[in-house]
Formats: C-alpha cells, structure tokens, sequence
C-alpha cells in the first residue's frame, strides 16, 4: 500500500470514528432532553395511573334495564361499542328498541338504515303504545362515517345524546370489493374511536352468517369478519328458539340473549327471554333437551 492509499485510509478511519462519535452524543442529548419531558404522552408508571384512576368521579354505569343482563355486564360504560346480532328476522332491532325505551333518560339517537323511523315508530302506534323517546336523522341523506359522526355530535348538542343505535353494519360497509373484511374491521376501529371521543356507547347491528337455526350462534358466526368481535366492547347474540315439529320448523318465542363477549369484566352468560306483543320480557324456559334431561334426573331420583 502507497503513501496515499494510507492517508486516505486513515482519514476514512476518522471520519467514520468522528460520526460514530457524533451519533453517540446526539443520543445522549436525546436521553438528556427525554428525561425532563413533561407533554400529556409522558410514559408514567402504573402507579400513577392509579393514583388517577381513584381520583377520578365514579364512572356512570347506563343500564338496560333487563335484571340479568345487568347482572352480567354490570350496565354499559360510556366510550363503548356494543354489537348486538341474530339470526334474520330474530328481533334484534326490536331487541334495540326496547333497550332505547328502558334507557330514555340517555336520549338514544337511532340511524335506521334497515326500517325507516317511520316504520319503527308505527309499530308502536299500530299497538297502541307511546312513541318511544328518541332521535333519528330527519333524512337518512348518508352512511359515511363522517356524516354519522356529524350526526352524533349534533344529536348530543341538541339533546345530550348518550347512547347511539345504528341499524345495520352492512349500511355503512358495502359488500362490494375483495377488502370487505379490511373495510369491517376500519369501520369497527372508527366507531370505537367515536364512541371515545365523544364519551358515549355506540350499539351496532349486525348480521350473522349462520344457516343453521337450531342451535345457539356463537362469535365465529358474525357476518363479515373476525374484527366484528375482536373490536367490540360487548358481544350480544340473540337466540330464537328453533326445532322441528313433524317436520316442520318451528321458531318459537323463547329467547336466549347471550352475552359472548365482555372486555370490561370477562363475564359472558345467558339470559333467558320470551318475545311477546313486539317486546322482550325476562322469563324461564327450558329447550326441549334441558326439559327431558331434568325429566330424568326426577324419575332416577325416585
């Protein structure tokens, strides 16, 4: 190696050892000026976040107003998102409905995208009962996620809104492309973003993609994708009673309301119902197996 060669080298050498340097002390002054950082994402312990956690007002609990569905869910929290799901024709937007009128005090805001307000409300009237206390979009004009927020916000300017209902999922997410299941999934983390940032709980509507009617649904039977239940706060799935009688299918109106999914507490459960005069009531009921089974733990008892 040459003269030249060596000096290049070299001054290569110390170059490369000046920048190392150079980086060495631009990450100490980072460190430095990290440790005295004071902005509202400083990283605290846990402890402090308790310390906060007890500082703060009791968190309001909203409930339904059904004594086993409180029970197991202990009400509905504000910044939550609520799925509730059946099969077609099951009653899950009545099932809405009569949550909406045991929890009025809220000022529910509805998007009724299925049946028009009009529908819902005739219903009632077609009864004889009281229009239900709640709020709809005069025009239903959109189903993007910034006009439905645009809506909420207005809603709980005008009437303090708490709690939203939005009948259906499949409204505001076209089946239309091969990123559907991406699209669900987007649309889950919006709404929960909503439901955050305006401190209210959001009940979503949606479909199931089970045939089979004889048997309880459970989460991996949520039309569309697995983000449905991954997202959501609370999983609700609704149950008429299916079986065949002489070969005939008969639905019945006994009613199995099965909490699936419960980030809050992990509690899931059942709470017997029946669906009666176009409302739902806490009632027991035994299937036709649990009625042999208790049939023949009598008779072996004797």
């Amino acid at each position: 190696m040459d003269i030249e060669q060596l000096i290049k080298k070299l001054e290569n050498e110390i170059r490369t050892t000046q920048k190392a340097q150079e980086q060495v002390e631009s990450l100490d002054r980072l460190k430095e000026i990290a440790s005295v950082y004071r902005g509202e994402d400083q990283v605290i312990s846990f402890d402090k976040i308790a310390e906060k956690i007890k500082l703060r007002k009791d968190e309001p609990k909203f409930m339904s107003g059904f004594s086993g569905l409180d029970e197991l869910l202990k009400g509905f929290r504000q910044q939550q998102l609520v799925v509730i799901s059946a099969l077609t024709k099951s009653g899950k937007t009545q099932f809405c409905m009569d949550l909406t009128c045991r929890m009025k005090e809220l000022n529910p805001l509805w998007f009724p995208f299925e049946e028009s307000a009009e529908e819902l409300i005739t219903k009632f009237l077609e009864r004889g009962e009281e229009t239900p206390k709640a709020f709809a979009p005069e025009n239903m004009k959109g189903s993007a996620i910034d006009w439905i927020e645009s809506k909420i916000v207005e809603s709980i300017a005008k009437y303090d809104s708490k709690i939203v209902f939005i009948d259906q999922l499949d409204f505001i997410v076209k089946m239309s492309s091969d990123d559907h299941h991406l699209r669900i999934g987007q649309t889950m983390r919006d709404l929960k973003a909503i439901a955050k940032k305006w401190n209210i709980v959001i009940f979503l509507i949606c479909h199931l993609t089970k045939a089979k009617m004889d048997t309880q649904p459970t989460l991996e039977d949520l039309k569309g994708s697995s983000s449905i239940a991954q997202e959501a706060d609370t999983v609700i799935l609704l149950w008429r009673e299916t079986k065949r009688q002489k070969g005939e299918v008969v639905i019945t109106n006994n009613v199995n309301v099965s909490v699936q999914a419960n980030r809050r507490t992990g509690k899931t459960g059942n709470v017997k119902m029946i669906y009666e005069n176009g409302h739902f009531l806490e009632q027991e009921w035994k299937t036709d197996a649990e009625q042999d089974l208790e049939n023949d733990e009598y008779f072996s008892d004797k």
